[in-house]
């Protein structure tokens, strides 16, 4: 991230860790900063988080109530998101872990091939992230609905869909928003899609279900991260885990965005993604 930075601007870039002055420091690109750490900066005047999730930021007890937070969105994010989501979605629509399983075995079985047009997904979120992954998904003849706070009670959206794709910034309105009655309304072999926050998706009620062999899930995202060793999910035949990386931006962009924010902080405005406190996003 340092070389990111410096050669996205002529700023001096300290790590933490580093001998620093304190009163040279001015922004602060962190995703869950030491407690304390902030207040100890006289002169900050940014908070800018890593990515796109800011909940670690919000929570920290020195946060001061009037300092600016941006945060990483962008073209480069979103699409990052779009192509992980289709990669699940693909691989479960054309039976990818059933083919899988099968190779293990040494097994040549043919199954019939889904019907894309009965394959409804569900998008949990429609901002940046959701927002990008729905028409990427219509414009490849799979059937997308968007599901926001304000579109109803999840459970009767998600009901009889094939793929739930959880994409929703992480704020107590949103933990454990995907639970036994969300997950019992899907179909039969469908595909949870976990890639926006940890601790979204029930994991006791979602392991139920993939243990009784009904659903299957595509896992970026969990309520401990990292994911415990030992954790059943680790190994589990109906899961595949990846470690928080669906939309892991590269260093270049995160720099970009932090630049561009402190230039306008600087002139009294405010960063080039502001968060909104109230929203937590």
């Amino acid at each position: 991230m340092r070389d990111a930075l410096l050669r996205a601007g002529p700023h001096p870039v300290w790590l933490l860790g580093e001998a620093y002055d304190p009163a040279h420091i001015t922004c602060l690109i962190a995703y869950k900063p030491p407690a304390g750490l902030m207040a100890s900066l006289p002169n900050l005047s940014l908070v800018h988080g890593t990515g796109a999730g800011v909940d670690a930021l919000l929570v920290a007890p020195d946060l001061p109530a009037d300092m600016p937070i941006g945060r990483v969105v962008g073209p480069e994010l979103s699409g990052m998101m779009v192509h992980h989501v289709l990669a699940a979605v693909l691989r479960h629509l054309r039976r990818g872990e059933t083919y899988a399983a099968q190779q293990r075995e040494a097994r040549w079985t043919r199954h019939p091939p889904r019907d894309i047009a009965a394959f409804r997904v569900v998008v949990l979120g429609t901002g940046a992230m959701g927002g990008a992954v729905l028409p990427a998904l219509a414009g490849l003849g799979i059937p997308a609905q968007g599901w926001n706070r304000a579109a109803g009670p999840l459970a009767d959206v998600l009901r009889g869909a094939m793929a739930a794709v959880v994409l929703l910034p992480a704020t107590p309105a949103t933990r454990g928003v995907l639970g036994t009655a969300e997950l019992a309304a899907l179909a039969d072999d469908a595909l949870v899609v976990a890639a926006g926050r940890g601790g979204q998706v029930c994991e006791a009620a979602l392991l139920r279900e993939l243990d009784a062999g009904r659903l299957s899930a595509a896992l970026d995202v969990f309520d401990a991260e990292p994911l415990p060793q030992g954790h059943t999910l680790w190994r589990h035949p109906r899961a595949q885990v990846t470690p928080h990386i669906a939309a892991a931006p590269h260093p270049d962009a995160v720099a970009r965005c932090v630049l561009e924010s402190m230039e306008r902080v600087a002139r009294g405005e405010a960063p080039l993604h502001p968060v909104d406190r109230a929203r937590g996003y």
